[in-house]
C-alpha cells in the first residue's frame, strides 16, 4: 500500500510538470489575460480565438502561443455599423458566427492538452473535442445565464413601461444549456453567476469560482482636485445597469452633492434619461488611460446594476480609492465587502443607496476609512492573484484526473 501510494504520487507529480492548457476564446474578452497568466506559469498550451492579431496586444503574449483563426466576428460589427437599427437578425448570426467559431476551433485541438478553458456559446464541439481526448474540459460564462438575464431584463422593462424584445436568439439559450451540461466545470466570477445557472438545473460542484482581477498599472489613486462631494458611474447607460434607482435616490438626497455619469446612452433607455438629466453631470466617452482621474477625484461610486458578470469598473473604482454601493447582481459582493469597502444594497432600492450615500457623506472619517479599505483590497484582486488561483484549481483538477485514473 505504502509502495502504490509513492507510485501514485510520484505519477500525479510528472502529470502535472507538463501540464498544458488550451485557451479558446472567439473574440477576446479576458482571455489574453487568462493566456498570459498560464504563459508566465508554463502552462499554456495554446490561446485560440478569431479576434484580429493586430487587436490582440493587450498583454505581452508570445505571438507562437496564439493561434488566430479567420477574423470572422468582424462581421457582425460591420454589418452593425453598416444597418444600425435595421440589423434585426444579429442575435441569429452572432449564433451562426459562434457555431462555426467552435467548429474550427474543435479542429484545432492540440491532443496532449490536459484543460481546455473556452468561452460560452462557442464551445460544444471544442469541448467534446478535448474530452474525447482525455482532458478536462471548462466552460467560461463571463456573465449570467442568458435564460435569467432574459427573464429579470423582461420585468425590468415592464416596470418601466417600456417594450422589451429579447436580443438573444433562442438557439443561443440552448445551446447555453447544453455546454454546461458537456462541461466538467464552469469557471465563472461571481456567486450571482452562479445562483442564475442553479435555476436551470446546473449543479453546484461544477461551478469555480474566480472574480476578475485589475490592472494596478493603469489604475491607482490620483489627486482629488477639489471638495465636491461627487457620486460617480462608469458604464453603458441603459435599464440594465438600474439606473432609474440611481436617480430616484438622487432625487431623495438631502445634501450638497455633484453626479457625474460617464458612458454611451442606450436607445431604449433615452427619454428616461432626458426626464432626469438636471440630477446629474454626463460624460459621453474617456480615454481609458484617463479614467483613472475621474474616479479619484469622485467621492464615491454608485452601481446598482440588474444584471452583470462582474462589471470591471467596480474594481477599478476601488483601486482609485473609492469606496463602492453596489447590488449582489452587479457581481461586486465577489470582491466588496459590506461596511468595509462599500456597501452591498438590496435590488431596485434608491432608498437603500441614498441612505448609504448620505451616510458616507455625513460621516468623512468613515468614508476616508472605507476609501483606504477599498484601495487596499482591490490590490487582492490583480490578474497576477487570478492566476494564481487559476493555477492551483487546475492542478488539482488535474491531479485528482491522474491519481483516478492510475488507481482504476
Amino acid at each position: 500500500m505504502h509502495l502504490q501510494c509513492v507510485v501514485v504520487y510520484l505519477y500525479t507529480i510528472s502529470r502535472l510538470a507538463k501540464m498544458k492548457i488550451l485557451v479558446s476564446c472567439g473574440t477576446k474578452f479576458h482571455s489574453d489575460h487568462i493566456g498570459y497568466q498560464l504563459q508566465k506559469r508554463g502552462i499554456l498550451s495554446k490561446v485560440i480565438t478569431s479576434h484580429p492579431s493586430m487587436a490582440y496586444k493587450r498583454v505581452e503574449l508570445e505571438k507562437e502561443n496564439i493561434f488566430f483563426l479567420p477574423p470572422i466576428f468582424i462581421f457582425s460589427l460591420l454589418l452593425r455599423k453598416i444597418l444600425g437599427k435595421w440589423y434585426f437578425f444579429q442575435s441569429q448570426f452572432d449564433w451562426l458566427l459562434a457555431v462555426v467559431y467552435d467548429w474550427m476551433a474543435s479542429l484545432c485541438i492540440p491532443t496532449e492538452t490536459d484543460i481546455s478553458i473556452s468561452w460560452a456559446w462557442a464551445s460544444l464541439r471544442t469541448m467534446r473535442a478535448v474530452k474525447r481526448n482525455g482532458g478536462i474540459a471548462i466552460l467560461e460564462e463571463c456573465g449570467s445565464c442568458n435564460r435569467h438575464q432574459d427573464e429579470i431584463l423582461q420585468e425590468e422593462y415592464q416596470k418601466l413601461n417600456l417594450e422589451y424584445v429579447s436580443s438573444t436568439f433562442h438557439k443561443i439559450l440552448s445551446r447555453e444549456i447544453d455546454e454546461c451540461n458537456e462541461a466538467d466545470y464552469i469557471l465563472c466570477p461571481s456567486r450571482y453567476v452562479m445562483e442564475s445557472f442553479g435555476k436551470y438545473g446546473i449543479p453546484k460542484s461544477k461551478f469555480i469560482l474566480i472574480p476578475y482581477g485589475v490592472d494596478l498599472s493603469l489604475f491607482s489613486r490620483q489627486e482629488k482636485l477639489d471638495d465636491i462631494f461627487r457620486i460617480l458611474f462608469v458604464g453603458t447607460i441603459g435599464v440594465r445597469k438600474g439606473l432609474i434607482y440611481l436617480f430616484e435616490a438622487l432625487k431623495l438626497l438631502t445634501i450638497e452633492f455633484e453626479c457625474l455619469i460617464i458612458g454611451r446612452i442606450e436607445p431604449a433607455f433615452e427619454n428616461i434619461f432626458k426626464e432626469h438629466s438636471s440630477l446629474f453631470k454626463h460624460i459621453g466617452r474617456v480615454e481609458h488611460s484617463q479614467i483613472k482621474h475621474y474616479y479619484s477625484n469622485s467621492s464615491v461610486f454608485v452601481f446598482p446594476s440588474i444584471d452583470e458578470g462582474m462589471a470591471y469598473v467596480q474594481l477599478e473604482a476601488m483601486a482609485c480609492g473609492l469606496p463602492v454601493i453596489c447590488t449582489p447582481n452587479s457581481g461586486g459582493d465577489s470582491v466588496i465587502r459590506d461596511g468595509e469597502e462599500g456597501f452591498i444594497v438590496p435590488l431596485r432600492d434608491p432608498l437603500a443607496i441614498k441612505n448609504r450615500i448620505e451616510y458616507l457623506y455625513h460621516n468623512p472619517s468613515e468614508l476616508k476609512k472605507m476609501s483606504c479599505n477599498a484601495e487596499t483590497r482591490s490590490k487582492q484582486f490583480t490578474w497576477e492573484r487570478y492566476g494564481d488561483e487559476l493555477e492551483m484549481k487546475l492542478e488539482q483538477l488535474v491531479s485528482e484526473k491522474s491519481r483516478n485514473s492510475y488507481i482504476s
